[in-house]
């Protein structure tokens, strides 16, 4: 076996990886090894993480989704990142508890972010309800503001990068950050890819595009990695978004359990009233 081509299915877009596998490698197809070094570690890793978290959104929300930063007032400031993760989780208990009030799960991606200045914010993207950017707005304004995107306002942007953001993948200015933490709510689908052998494949043939996409170009990317291998990443997106059928959310709807009625309008109340006691 020489390339794979690995096709991660999200939705409304493809995303598109083709690279050697690394178990079997073919005569001739290697340029020359090199170390890598420990900056070029901390990118990899930052790279696959800012893959991971895009793939996951893409995967589990739609253009039209929520996407809020909520800033805090000099006075809510919190001191460290153990308190705002605090806020946070207090914060988003809060969110979920008004989406189960009308049947709805809460689905969510966050970063925790500070800047040199002392400032913290948080960016999250969650799913949208009727309402539901009024009640975000009722239940944060007590730490501050809260400033309104819509996934579709980045689409144009890694949106990976822009929700993974960390010490080390900013630099100093205006959006440099000092601290960070990415998390995300544990009813996400994670996509899985399907792997397939390419035969005969060269970097310079032209990526297959089924019908009904296209070739997302900003998203096109091609290389030899530290191995010595080359590679290519590309996304295709859906001409015609869709959008999730209302079922969909209606099937994550929480069920509650029905209380029985004590006293004579429960179970043991009718069988005492059908023998003449009171």
């Amino acid at each position: 076996m020489g390339y794979i081509r690995e096709r991660y299915d999200l939705f409304n877009s493809i995303e598109i990886r083709e690279h050697m596998d690394c178990r079997h490698h073919e005569e001739g197809d290697r340029c020359e090894k090199r170390k890598r070094t420990p900056e070029e570690m901390k990118r990899a890793n930052q790279r696959r993480k800012e893959e991971k978290a895009r793939r996951l959104i893409w995967a589990n929300f739609e253009p039209g989704d929520y996407v809020r930063t909520l800033t805090f007032k000099k006075d809510r400031r919190p001191r460290d990142m153990k308190e705002a993760q605090a806020i946070k989780a207090k914060f988003l208990r809060q969110l979920s508890r008004e989406y189960g009030k009308r049947y709805y799960k809460l689905l969510w991606v966050a970063n925790i972010e500070a800047t040199p200045g002392g400032a913290w914010h948080i960016h999250l993207i969650c799913n949208r309800i009727e309402g539901g950017g009024d009640i975000i707005k009722d239940l944060w304004r007590e730490y501050g503001g809260v400033y309104d995107q819509e996934l579709a306002d980045l689409d144009g942007k890694d949106i990976g990068a822009y929700m993974t953001k960390s010490p080390e993948s900013t630099e100093a200015g205006e959006h440099k950050v000092t601290e960070s933490r990415y998390s995300h709510s544990r009813n996400l689908t994670t996509p899985e890819p399907k792997r397939t052998e390419i035969s005969g494949w060269k970097i310079s043939d032209s990526p297959r595009i089924p019908k009904g996409f296209y070739l997302d170009k900003s998203t096109y990317v091609e290389g030899v990695n530290t191995a010595g291998y080359r590679y290519r990443i590309y996304m295709l997106r859906r001409i015609q978004p869709r959008k999730r059928d209302r079922k969909i959310y209606e099937s994550t709807r929480i069920r509650r359990k029905r209380r029985r009625k004590p006293g004579p309008e429960g179970a043991l109340g009718r069988i005492l009233h059908q023998d003449g006691r009171p």
